[in-house]
């Protein structure tokens, strides 16, 4: 869920996107709370005692439940928006590197900016799975790309498709480097009577045509974690009793709560 900053955000504002925020940890009790464009000022007691809060640059903020995860140690990037948290099961399971990022509009950007973009990411998760091949990955937020942009499928950029069956047939320790990973991320029915709420990003309609990409934030996944079946990954228009969505045109109200839908992810135990 991203909260974006803005020093000149009413304080009713902040605290209903605050509000929000805190009932969705009190209905789900997530493992990990992954949030873009936070506040400066969140920290461990707006979220609650169970949670240890790591900040990263640019508002990056990644939250961890004391009482599942043991935080080992965590890497901000300097080159892009993202940190890194090495994390540990209390309970046995998998160890992972949670990753929580926020890509640039690189639609906007310049040829060499987009080149830029796309070859950080890769290099830096390389970096990481070369210190420890045999933990898992789990990187989500905004990366203000379409699902099928080269950045995101390519080897040399994530790596990542939206069939679980190619991920898991693809052997991830025989070249570490290159391993795939799976895109969970939902797409929207088109049977659906209303248009489905606004997602991470909108088409730049000089270049690619009238409308917004309708795709919530991503979630990307190492063959390990569908190892017991594929993730629930679920589109939250609500926070309790409260509606996200301004009732006229059905996207998220900034002024409830962020200008993104919150993901939940659900992984199969």
């Amino acid at each position: 869920m991203g909260i974006y900053h803005d020093p000149e955000l009413p304080d009713r504002v902040r605290l209903s996107r605050l509000a929000a925020l805190r009932t969705l940890i009190a209905l789900y009790a997530p493992s990990f709370v992954a949030l873009q464009e936070a506040p400066d000022d969140l920290g461990r007691g707006d979220l609650g005692p169970r949670y240890r809060v790591i900040s990263g640059l640019g508002g990056i903020t990644t939250a961890v439940l004391q009482t599942a995860w043991r935080v080992r140690d965590h890497s901000t990037m300097e080159g892009w928006r993202a940190l890194v948290v090495k994390v540990d099961p209390l309970a046995g399971g998998l160890d992972l590197w949670l990753w929580n990022l926020h890509q640039p509009i690189l639609h906007k950007d310049s040829e060499e900016r987009r080149t830029l973009s796309r070859c950080e990411p890769r290099d830096d998760l390389r970096r990481f799975r070369a210190r420890d091949p045999d933990r898992g990955e789990l990187v989500v937020g905004d990366f203000n790309l379409e699902p099928h942009d080269v950045a995101m499928v390519g080897r040399d950029g994530f790596y990542a498709r939206s069939s679980p069956e190619w991920v898991l047939s693809r052997p991830s320790r025989r070249d570490i480097l290159y391993r795939p990973l799976y895109n969970a991320t939902p797409t929207p029915s088109a049977s659906q009577r209303d248009d489905p709420p606004y997602g991470s990003y909108y088409r730049d309609k000089s270049k690619d045509g009238a409308g917004p990409w309708f795709r919530p934030d991503q979630v990307l996944m190492s063959a390990e974690l569908l190892r017991c079946g594929k993730p629930r990954v679920t589109l939250l228009p609500r926070a309790g009793e409260t509606d996200l969505c301004a009732p006229a045109h059905r996207r998220p109200d900034p002024k409830v709560g962020s200008d993104h839908l919150p993901l939940l992810i659900e992984l199969m135990a």
